[in-house]
C-alpha cells in the first residue's frame, strides 16, 4: 500500500501542483475569451433581451468599415515606432545595469519607476511636453532654430510622440527582464572575451544577445501584445493638451 501511495503521488502531484494556474485561467482567460467569441456571432444589444445568432455578419461589416482599417494601420505603425526602439533600448540598459555599479538595487529600481506610474498621468504630462504653444519639446526645437511642430495635428507627428510616451514607460521593464536573464549567463566567458580584448559592446553582441535569444523572442512577442492594445495613450494625448 506504501509503494502504490508512493507512486501515486510522484504520478499526481505535478498535475496537482499546476492545476491552480489552469483553474484560475480557465475561468479568467479561456472562458471570457470563448463567450466573446459566441456573443460576436449573434446581434447582441444590452437592452434587448432575445440575441439572434447572425453567424459572421459582425465580422463582415468590421471587415468593410473603413475606420477600422484606418485605425489597425495607425496601431501598427505606432507598434513599430515604439516597439522596435524601446526594445534596443532597454537591451543597452540591461547591458549597463549588469555591470559592477554601485548601488545596484537604486538603480534597478529607477528603471522601473515609469512603468509604474500610471498611463493617464505619463500620458498628460507627456501631452502637456510636446504641446504646440508651450511645450518643452518645441521650446528646444526653438533652440536649435527649428519651426514649432503641431504634434497632435499631424499622423506622424502624433504616432512619434506617442511612440516616445510608450517607450518612455516599458524600456524600463523589459531591460529588468533583459537583466535576470543576463545573470543567468556564466561569467566565465565574459571573462575570457575580456582576456582576448573584447569590447564591451563585442561582448553584448557575441555572447549575451545568442545566451538571451529566448528572453528576447519573448519580449518581442509581449510588446507586440501590448502594442496592439494600446488605447490610453493616444486617447488621453489626443484629448488631454
Amino acid at each position: 500500500m506504501r509503494n502504490r501511495l508512493y507512486r501515486l503521488d510522484v504520478k499526481a502531484s505535478p498535475y496537482l501542483y499546476i492545476l491552480p494556474f489552469f483553474v484560475i485561467f480557465g475561468i479568467f482567460g479561456a472562458f471570457p475569451l470563448v463567450y466573446t467569441g459566441w456573443v460576436s456571432l449573434h446581434e447582441w444589444g444590452l437592452l434587448e433581451e432575445t440575441h439572434p445568432f447572425i453567424g459572421l455578419a459582425n465580422y463582415r461589416e468590421l471587415l468593410a468599415d473603413p475606420y477600422f482599417w484606418n485605425a489597425l494601420f495607425n496601431t501598427l505603425q505606432i507598434l513599430v515606432l515604439a516597439t522596435v526602439p524601446q526594445l534596443l533600448f532597454a537591451l543597452g540598459l540591461a547591458h549597463v545595469l549588469n555591470q559592477r555599479l554601485r548601488g545596484p538595487t537604486f538603480w534597478r529600481m529607477s528603471a522601473l519607476l515609469p512603468n509604474i506610474t500610471s498611463v493617464v498621468a505619463v500620458a498628460i504630462i507627456f501631452g502637456q511636453l510636446f504641446g504646440r504653444d508651450f511645450g518643452l519639446v518645441n521650446w528646444l526645437l526653438g533652440v536649435f532654430g527649428a519651426g514649432k511642430i503641431d504634434w497632435q495635428a499631424g499622423e506622424a507627428s502624433s504616432q512619434i510622440a506617442i511612440a516616445v510616451m510608450i517607450i518612455w514607460r516599458w524600456t524600463g521593464y523589459n531591460a529588468l527582464i533583459y537583466l535576470a536573464a543576463m545573470q543567468a549567463v556564466p561569467k566565465d566567458l565574459y571573462a575570457a572575451a575580456s582576456l582576448d580584448g573584447a569590447t564591451s559592446f563585442q561582448q553584448l553582441r557575441k555572447i549575451t544577445v545568442p545566451a538571451i535569444r529566448p528572453t528576447i523572442i519573448f519580449t518581442v512577442l509581449n510588446s507586440t501584445i501590448f502594442g496592439m492594445q494600446v488605447l490610453a495613450e493616444p486617447l488621453i494625448f489626443g484629448n488631454g493638451s
